[in-house]
């Protein structure tokens, strides 16, 4: 979806920082985010507020932290529990607040709840953010789908999200690879990188870190999650050399940096870790 060769810049997505935001703010939290070493920043899990947006942008002037993206939900996973905008409900308002921000990129960062168990769904699905895309992309905003691991179940040989992105006008509507999400399907990031390249201009950079469970062996820990972690950037398994090469490749614009859980760490403790581990692989000049 972008012709234009620029410098990627690394971003951070604001569901590392969300509870920060809610309880202290835009002010608080993009002086902590600058301070962490980023000037780019994704809002998501948020109301957007009139009173709220006009909040983020006197933070984003004082403290020199651009928001680059927002969120949206489509048919929403969790219904009405969701925090944000509904494409459905809210397309004037999605609109108008991504032009007052200056915000050129807007992302559904979750299956649609009709696609669980659904192969028409991602049918439905395609449909649908085809005609938003080419709603917002006629408004200057470019429309972008967010993976997790849900949507790689497949459907007579092909995942949702091979439906999803075969079924999508690469006019309308790009994708936002979350990197751990797709490791974690049993998929292969750098791959996809590639396969979306010129549709991604949003690549999300979160690592993968396996840890044995703290206490007592179980045989659980055949059967669960349990060994798995979001972690800082390099200091998972993931290559994130060759992810961030092949994204750049690929046209991505900017690289945010999410880890979904910190594991009772300072949240921007562990941002700054990843911010010195991406500078230490050879990609300071992206901040």
């Amino acid at each position: 979806m972008s012709n234009v060769k620029t410098t990627p810049k690394i971003a951070l997505n604001m569901s590392m920082v969300k509870t920060i935001m809610w309880d202290k703010g835009p002010d608080y939290t993009f002086e902590r985010v600058k301070d962490a070493g980023i000037s780019y920043f994704e809002l998501s899990q948020v109301d957007m507020t009139d009173e709220f947006i006009e909040e983020v942008l006197e933070a984003s002037a004082k403290h020199g932290v651009t928001v680059m993206s927002t969120s949206l939900n489509y048919k929403p996973l969790f219904g009405g529990n969701a925090k944000g905008f509904d494409i459905e409900r809210d397309l004037d308002k999605i609109i108008s607040a991504n032009k007052k921000l200056g915000v050129t990129y807007v992302r559904d960062s979750l299956i649609p709840r009709t696609c669980v168990h659904n192969e028409d769904g991602y049918y439905q699905a395609a449909e649908d953010l085809n005609r938003y895309g080419k709603i917002l992309k006629d408004e200057g905003i470019k429309l972008y789908y967010h993976n997790h691991h849900f949507e790689f179940e497949k459907f007579h040989g092909k995942t949702g999200f091979e439906l999803l992105v075969e079924n999508t006008n690469p006019d309308y509507v790009g994708f936002e690879l979350d990197v751990h999400w797709i490791q974690r399907a049993g998929q292969d990031p750098v791959k996809w990188i590639q396969k979306l390249s010129g549709r991604e201009d949003l690549v999300h950079l979160k690592d993968y870190r396996i840890y044995f469970p703290d206490g007592e062996p179980t045989p659980e820990i055949f059967h669960k999650e349990q060994c798995i972690q979001f972690a800082e950037i390099g200091e998972g398994n993931l290559d994130m050399r060759a992810i961030i090469e092949a994204a750049v490749q690929g046209g991505a614009i900017y690289l945010p940096i999410e880890q979904d859980q910190c594991y009772g760490k300072d949240p921007f403790d562990c941002l700054k870790t990843s911010v010195k581990n991406i500078k230490d692989l050879g990609f300071a000049s992206y901040f």
